[in-house]
């Protein structure tokens, strides 16, 4: 479900920054925003500018940023911020998507090393992942005491792959990959001898993130390597994901890697706090990416379909601007 969207909202409670008589504080949703004291007030209408959009340069509205047209997360005088607030035109109601007016499109981060351009047709019964949502902006769904698996999100390559017609089918997140042997996902496959394995497993679909020397956080990998870490299945008969027991199950039969689990127990807002901290994965000692959670059982919520989010921690947003 989840869309990148630039949405006209109304400002909600503004406060004086703690350590600078020119800024203030808002909260979008559950995302911190600093602002230019007196920009707005209470109740005002503008627009949400999230992190990771990407605004046109030449734009009179963004000089402030001069040149920098990717919004990032930022520390602004020891308080952290995500995304901006920018004026809306009087014409526009809440809710309405700016992206098109406003010209913002969202960072497409580079291939990972070793993604090449290599693909098949997609055959069409191997679905893509589920779009997660952003527990900062859904964090009203999860419901307060039900048991939940936080397990660690991963900062690598998504990929899915599937034994069905007699062969394994092998995925990034949105192309058929063709076998190759330097192909990122093949890597990983052959790595964990998926063809065989998930031949004792037909129709059912593993989601996993392939990691190591791929991004910026490499979990001690040397160049060329690659791992898989599996953080959901999906059986392609029924469209039906398994539950959290019933994943551990199939993983210890098939003794593959499932992605580190962070906590299980009751849900309470206090586990925000796990998204930050030192990876688990690997021998690397450098930050998590943040967590996934879920609910043990799987269920689906009328606001964002199957409940599944994600919350990124302020350390590994924060990573490339402390170098």
């Amino acid at each position: 479900m989840s869309e990148f969207k630039i949405e006209v909202v109304r400002v909600g409670p503004v406060e004086k920054h703690p350590n600078a008589d020119s800024l203030s504080i808002t909260r979008v949703y559950d995302y911190p925003v600093i602002l230019r004291t007196g920009e707005f007030q209470e109740g005002d209408r503008a627009v949400y500018v999230p992190v990771d959009s990407v605004v046109p340069g030449d734009d009179p509205r963004w000089e402030f940023l001069q040149g920098h047209t990717r919004i990032r997360a930022k520390r602004l005088r020891g308080i952290f911020s995500m995304g901006l607030l920018t004026a809306a035109d009087p014409a526009w109601e809440v809710g309405r998507d700016a992206r098109e007016a406003l010209r913002i499109t969202k960072y497409e981060p580079p291939l990972p090393l070793g993604a090449g351009d290599e693909s098949e047709p997609d055959p069409g019964f191997l679905p893509t992942y589920t779009d997660l949502e952003g527990l900062r902006r859904w964090g009203g769904v999860l419901r307060e005491g039900e048991e939940v698996v936080l397990t660690e999100k991963i900062h690598g390559a998504s990929g899915r792959f599937l034994w069905n017609e007699g062969r394994l089918w092998v995925g990034s997140h949105k192309q058929i990959k063709r076998e190759s042997p330097t192909d990122l996902w093949w890597k990983a496959a052959r790595r964990r001898n998926l063809a065989e394995k998930l031949a004792t497993a037909p129709g059912i679909a593993l989601y996993g993130e392939v990691y190591g020397y791929v991004q910026d956080l490499r979990y001690g990998f040397a160049p060329g390597e690659a791992d898989l870490a599996v953080f959901d299945a999906l059986d392609i008969r029924t469209r039906q994901y398994l539950d959290a027991d019933d994943l551990d199950a199939l993983l210890a039969r098939l003794e593959l890697p499932r992605v580190p689990q962070l906590y299980r127990g009751p849900w309470s807002e206090a586990l925000r706090e796990l998204a930050n901290g030192r990876t688990t994965t690997g021998a690397a000692d450098h930050v998590r990416e943040g967590f996934v959670v879920r609910p043990v059982k799987e269920r689906w919520d009328d606001r964002v379909g199957r409940v599944i989010l994600k919350l990124h921690g302020e350390d590994y947003l924060l990573r490339k601007e402390r170098g």
